[in-house]
């Protein structure tokens, strides 16, 4: 379905979120009210492309944890349009089909600094700074200056908050049995709780 929607600012913030955690939508919210975004839209990859970790969490948990995580944001949506897509989840064929869906929306492609240094090497990267605009937010309190092989002023780079949370120091932490709770929401702390997740 087509949504017709003129001047929509829209972001798509990918990612495995194995789980989702607070710093997720600490930045996503600030991200939002600093562009002003009218939504965006969290979407779990079924198959990353560069992982090595053969022991992710199924996607149906991973999007049933980002659910409860943005249940309160009211322009938060969860988008299942990579679980559906067989295979390696792209992100070219993810904007190219919110573009689709969303024909007259500005769409806003939100990932952390730390994946310029593999950028290149995303499926038809250049394609992607075509279609979408790129925005990188701060995955550190240093200053990321590596060398990259891709055109990056066509990024727009953010100042944004650091929040030091990663989705692997919760699983580190529930896999050695210490305290987790304040790094995630309450209902998705209680659902990993509830399923023994990550144990």
């Amino acid at each position: 379905m087509i949504n017709n929607k003129k001047n929509e600012k829209i972001g798509l913030f990918g990612g495995t979120f194995d789980p989702i955690h607070i710093g997720h939508t600490v930045i996503a919210e600030w991200i939002q009210n600093y562009l002003n975004l009218n939504k965006i839209e969290f979407i779990p990859n079924r198959i990353h492309p560069f992982s090595k970790r053969q022991n992710i969490i199924s996607a149906e948990v991973r999007a049933e944890m980002i659910k409860l995580a943005i249940n309160d944001f009211p322009d938060f949506e969860m988008s299942t349009i990579e679980l559906k897509r067989p295979g390696i989840s792209y992100t070219v064929d993810t904007i190219r089909a919110m573009i689709t869906e969303f024909p007259f929306a500005e769409i806003y492609y939100i990932m952390g600094e730390d994946n310029l240094e593999k950028f290149e090497l995303w499926k038809d990267a250049v394609d992607i700074l075509d279609l979408a605009q790129v925005v990188t937010f701060r995955r550190s309190n240093t200053v990321n200056d590596k060398p990259v092989n891709i055109n990056t002023n066509k990024m727009l780079k953010l100042e944004s908050p650091y929040v030091d949370i990663s989705s692997t120091e919760v699983r580190n932490r529930i896999k050695n049995h210490r305290n987790f709770q304040s790094l995630l929401c309450p209902a998705v702390y209680q659902y990993i709780v509830k399923h023994n997740l990550y144990i």
